[in-house]
């Protein structure tokens, strides 16, 4: 999905109460949308959460996410920690 049409629709759901946070591979189009709470990824397009067939990566991911969601109280963009092992075979 478009970065700009996530970050449009978390800004939506944010405006009801409901708080929301976005992963992004794409930090500068993010940023410009301006949402509330986002964390950008350092993976290749397609894969929020890490590599295929790591679950452990996928939920490390997820729980950053949710920590994020639950400690921010301000409009915040942060870089998770988590890099790509393979990243190589994407240049």
């Amino acid at each position: 999905m478009c970065h700009r049409s996530v970050g449009l629709v978390q800004g939506v759901i944010e405006a009801s109460g409901i708080p929301t946070v976005t992963i992004s591979m794409r930090p500068d189009v993010t940023y410009g949308v301006r949402v509330p709470r986002a964390a950008y990824a350092r993976f290749p397009h397609g894969n929020p959460f890490g590599e295929p067939h790591h679950p452990e990566q996928h939920h490390l991911v997820f729980e950053a996410l949710l920590q994020l969601l639950e400690k921010a109280t301000e409009p915040t963009f942060v870089e998770l920690p988590f890099r790509w092992r393979r990243w190589n075979q994407w240049l």
